[in-house]
């Protein structure tokens, strides 16, 4: 049974779902009037597609096969525009008398004739159960090479101020070869029959919460997430507010939640004690993770120790590290930074949370590991504050020191064939220069411009082979990695390793070193990773430029168009402030 969702009474509709002769109802778009223009409610029409009109039902063409829609509009365009077209459910008969107590003779073939019997206070099936059949009858027949499959949220209430009660039902297109999406389908009572409207598209693998109707409105709550993002996560809760036109329909997004910020949106388990090794440093733990679940561990470590954590898991599942206690609510790491590795000093001894956190819609295995070093042992391990600044003891010097305002400026994850471009021209443009610590296979794929990387005075560094962390492999994995990268690189390589995250094992100094490679760390990044405004880079950059300082940026890896801009805006202002811009590694 479905369930409906109104404030106020509920008052039902005694509808049946079953065939019977004498009166058929089918699914017909509606004429309109007018002079059409494209791209208005009236001039749909003119584009293959019939507009809605309030009032009079006509005999036409059947609908197309692919579903109408209303477009999202106001402040969240998270729902891309497309056409909309109108379909009502009406009685046919020989005869008509305009008021739907009969209609012509279909002359259209294609036309869909699902049937509607008169309301009948005593059918047995529920009226709601009756409802849905109708639609999703109505649904099949009309578009038959869609998958429409009817869903249990739906709502009850008056949609067109008549004082009469409409439905609205939630289904998903799970046709095969496209991804599910969720639709609205608002059928409004006509008197003996209901009228589908347009469709409304809630988007790709979508999870409907509610519906409700109030005030004529609809309202949707729902969890999706944001424009740029795979459409394989869940970060957020919407709500929508669907307004009901004579001509379209509109939809507002009136309330954007992100799902990892509240927590009665999380669904935790009781903290989970870490479990350390004989050693007492490391402590390794494996589950599986569902959706919105958020798996928090218990790490009892004290202030200055240095903690690390690594999770093994696909994209999507993240880690958080905080502290909450008494007056202490410290988020070392939050979920909006999508980690999944992080080494830090603790400003606070007490009982941190290492969560793991869930944003994919399908569940998941992961792997955490966590390490706790106490001062002296966690010296050499590559750490991080609050605001993301390294500490100095961990920022390698250049190769070759440079006396004087020196600022080395480095960029990870590339050659991208975009980006990398776009940053080598921002640097000539100011005079800069800079270090580039690339992946391997890239590097192969785009031998031009590695090529004019060097050739415009920047140095090239190793990177790995496949941006894997080398904390924990084996040497031979580690020899792989490393030195393929080399032998892309030959002649152009300086004597620099920077290993993917700065995730540095037991043995990575040692191994590099046997490379003929030296690590080479930075001492702040603006993040630029997280896709920060390019107001928000350059103001980082400009905040934490002085001599010495070692800046990481990304020229690949991702849409790295605000970094451009960033870097471009920095240096500008940067320009008179006597600051020189070399290579770290050379």
């Amino acid at each position: 049974m479905m369930g409906f969702g109104r404030r106020g009474s509920l008052c039902l509709l005694i509808v049946t779902a079953v065939l019977v002769g004498g009166c058929q109802f089918r699914l017909a778009p509606e004429e309109s009037a007018g002079t059409p223009e494209p791209g208005t409610g009236a001039g749909r029409e003119a584009a293959g597609v019939t507009a809605a009109s309030a009032t009079q039902p006509a005999s036409v063409a059947s609908p197309t096969t692919s579903p109408p829609t209303t477009a999202l509009q106001g402040a969240e365009p998270t729902l891309p525009p497309a056409t909309t077209q109108a379909a009502s459910l009406l009685p046919t008969s020989e005869t008509s008398d305009g008021a739907g107590n009969g209609a012509t003779e279909d002359a259209d073939p294609r036309a869909v004739k699902p049937r509607l019997a008169p309301r009948d206070s005593s059918a047995d099936v529920p009226e709601e159960d009756r409802i849905a059949a109708s639609v999703e009858t109505a649904l099949a027949v009309s578009y038959p090479d869609r998958a429409f499959s009817m869903q249990p949220e739906a709502a009850l209430g008056d949609l067109n101020d008549d004082g009469v009660d409409d439905y609205v039902l939630h289904v998903i297109d799970e046709t095969p070869g496209s991804p599910p999406t969720s639709w609205l389908v608002p059928a409004v009572d006509v008197g003996g029959a209901f009228r589908l409207r347009d469709l409304i598209e809630l988007g790709e693998r979508t999870i409907v919460e509610t519906i409700d109707i109030q005030d004529g409105d609809i309202e949707v709550s729902l969890f999706d997430r944001s424009p740029f993002e795979r459409t394989t996560l869940i970060t957020r809760r919407t709500t929508l507010a669907v307004t009901i036109g004579d001509a379209e329909d509109a939809l507002t997004a009136v309330r954007v939640e992100p799902v990892h910020n509240v927590p009665s949106l999380q669904i935790a388990r009781p903290p989970t004690p870490a479990r350390f090794e004989l050693d007492g440093i490391g402590a390794a733990m494996s589950d599986r993770i569902g959706l919105r679940e958020r798996h928090p561990f218990l790490v009892h470590a004290s202030e200055g120790d240095v903690v690390a954590a690594t999770l093994d898991a696909p994209d999507g599942v993240w880690l958080e590290a905080r502290l909450d206690h008494d007056d202490d609510h410290i988020v070392l790491v939050p979920v909006a930074e999508q980690a999944q590795r992080f080494a830090s000093r603790l400003p606070a001894g007490g009982a941190w949370h290492i969560a793991v956190v869930s944003s994919l819609i399908e569940p998941t295995d992961y792997r955490l590991s966590i390490e706790v070093y106490p001062p002296g042992l966690g010296d050499g391990i590559a750490t991080r504050d609050l605001d993301g600044f390294w500490s100095s003891m961990r920022t390698s010097p250049p190769v070759v020191p440079d006396d004087g305002p020196v600022l080395y400026l480095t960029f990870d994850d590339g050659p991208h064939p975009t980006y990398t471009p776009q940053v080598l021209d921002v640097l000539a443009k100011h005079g800069a220069q800079a270090t580039f610590f690339v992946v391997g296979h890239l590097a192969e794929s785009y031998p031009l411009i590695t090529q004019r990387i060097a050739h415009e005075g920047h140095t090239l560094a190793n990177h790995s082979w496949d941006h894997r962390s080398l904390a924990r492999v084996s040497r031979a994995t580690f020899d792989r990695s490393v030195g393929r990268t080399e032998e892309v690189l030959g002649p152009l390589a300086t004597p620099c390793i920077r290993p993917p995250y700065y995730d540095v094992g037991t043995h990575t100094r040692q191994w590099s070193a046997e490379h003929g490679l030296r690590l080479a760390s930075w001492s702040y990044s603006p993040r630029d990773w997280l896709d920060p405004s390019a107001s928000t880079i350059a103001n980082r950059i400009v905040d934490r430029a002085r001599a010495g300082a070692v800046i990481l940026l990304h020229d690949g890896g991702g849409n790295r168009s605000s970094t451009v801009r960033g870097l471009d805006m920095a240096l500008e202002r940067l320009a008179d402030s006597g600051l020189e811009f070399k290579a770290q590694c050379r």
